[in-house]
């Protein structure tokens, strides 16, 4: 984990918030679902066997629940830092975040734009996102 990662993790834990029981169900449906399916992928293709993928699930119960409540908070935390700091994005700012998006997956511009839309209006709660996961460092 980065220091970076560190600190949000830091800061959502003490975030004073309730983190509804069913958010966090849905995030260990979520969690359980992918793990078997990456189980099931490992024995297909001749990696370790899992033999019994819910039982080695249950014996992980404690630490997806904790997972899971971390996702949870973090979704919940997001969107009330976002909310309450009450971030905007320019225009400038959609075209910097479509630029460096452009370069790191190696393709052009055009190919952002048609995903994002013209106006890069899809960026949006991207770039919010940032602004906000910044601005609990900054708090850390």
């Amino acid at each position: 984990m980065t220091n970076r990662e560190e600190k949000i993790k830091s800061f959502v834990t003490k975030y004073p918030i309730e983190v509804p029981e069913q958010a966090v169900e849905n995030e260990l449906n979520y969690i359980q679902l992918e793990m078997r399916h990456r189980m099931q992928y490992d024995t297909l293709t001749g990696g370790r066997l899992h033999l019994n993928p819910f039982g080695e699930l249950e014996e992980m119960k404690e630490e997806l629940y904790q997972a899971a409540f971390y996702e949870a908070k973090y979704d919940l935390v997001i969107k009330d830092v976002i909310s309450r700091r009450n971030f905007s994005v320019t225009k400038e700012e959609l075209e910097e975040e479509a630029c460096a998006m452009a370069q790191r997956q190696n393709t052009s511009m055009e190919m952002i734009r048609r995903f994002f839309g013209e106006d890069l209006a899809m960026l949006e709660g991207d770039v919010k996102r940032q602004k906000a996961e910044n601005w609990m460092l900054e708090q850390a």
